[in-house]
């Protein structure tokens, strides 16, 4: 497992991980224990297999600057 993000509570790092999660990315909490919604000094950890961490980098980054990711099943909706 690789942590590729700290996010400052738990809230937040349940979002990315669902958004990871929808996107066949194994993503894990790796501070499960701690339940807060209050920032946590150094963070909350996000990490996933060795194997899905370029995937899951790419698909943050997309994320990030509003990439939107279309499936194959989406092309044949459009108008």
């Amino acid at each position: 497992m690789k942590t590729i993000k700290r996010t400052h509570n738990q809230q937040e790092a349940k979002i990315i991980i669902g958004f990871l999660n929808a996107h066949g990315v194994a993503a894990e909490l790796l501070d499960g224990a701690i339940n807060s919604v209050l920032p946590m000094p150094g963070g909350v950890r996000i990490a996933v297999p060795d194997n899905q961490e370029a995937e899951a980098l790419t698909l943050l980054a997309n994320a990030q600057s509003g990439a939107a990711a279309i499936d194959e099943e989406d092309e044949g909706n459009k108008v």
